[in-house]
C-alpha cells in the first residue's frame, strides 16, 4: 500500500513534458467574431504594410498566416523577437510584439475580443509561457484603412545627429496611412 501511495505521489506530482509548439486560443469571443479574425505572424519586422487586405512586409514578402476564422491553432515556438498582427475582418486590428529568452519555452497566447459601444472591439489576453511568469494586456483594436504602414522606430537606424531638430519622445511605432 506505501509502495502504491509512493507510485500515486510521483505520478500526480510530475511536471507535464514540454509542448512542441505555441498555442494561440480565443477564449469568450462570440462565433460571429471568430470566423472573421485572422492572426499574421512577422519574425522581428521593421516595417509592416497593409494593401487591400493583404498584410505584408516592407519587402512584399505576405506574412505567414496561423488563424483564419478558428478559434485555435499552434505555430512554431522557436523564435525570439515574434510580432503578431490580430485582423478582424476590413475593420480593425491590433499588432502584438512578443519576445522571448528561450526559444525551447512554449507559450499559451488566450485572447479575449468583446464589442464595446459603437464599432470598437477591446482585445484582452494573456500570454503564458510553460515556465516562469506571463502577462496580460488590454486595448482597443485599431482601425484598418485599406493602405497604411506600420514602422517601429526603435528597430530602425539611428538618424544622425542634427542641432536644428526639436529633441524629444520618439514614438515607438508610426502609423502611415497611404489611402483611406
Amino acid at each position: 500500500m506505501v509502495a502504491a501511495g509512493t507510485g500515486m505521489y510521483f505520478w500526480f506530482s510530475r511536471k507535464p513534458k514540454a509542448a512542441s509548439h505555441d498555442t494561440i486560443v480565443f477564449k469568450n469571443t462570440p462565433d460571429s467574431i471568430i470566423s472573421k479574425m485572422k492572426v499574421y505572424l512577422a519574425d522581428d519586422p521593421k516595417e509592416v504594410m497593409h494593401l487591400d487586405s493583404v498584410w505584408m512586409q516592407s519587402d512584399s514578402t505576405p506574412l505567414k498566416q496561423v488563424l483564419n476564422g478558428v478559434s485555435e491553432d499552434t505555430m512554431n515556438k522557436a523564435w525570439s523577437n515574434l510580432t503578431l498582427f490580430l485582423a478582424y475582418g476590413n475593420h480593425s486590428f491590433y499588432d502584438l510584439e512578443l519576445k522571448k529568452p528561450d526559444p525551447k519555452v512554449s507559450y499559451t497566447i488566450n485572447l479575449e475580443i468583446e464589442p464595446q459601444n459603437g464599432d470598437t472591439l477591446m482585445l484582452t489576453g494573456t500570454v503564458i509561457p510553460d515556465k516562469g511568469d506571463g502577462f496580460q494586456f488590454k486595448s482597443p483594436m485599431m482601425k484598418i484603412y485599406s493602405r497604411f504602414v506600420v514602422t517601429y522606430n526603435y528597430k530602425l537606424p539611428e538618424p544622425p545627429a542634427d542641432s536644428t531638430s526639436i529633441k524629444g519622445h520618439d514614438p515607438n511605432k508610426t502609423i502611415t496611412i497611404l489611402k483611406n
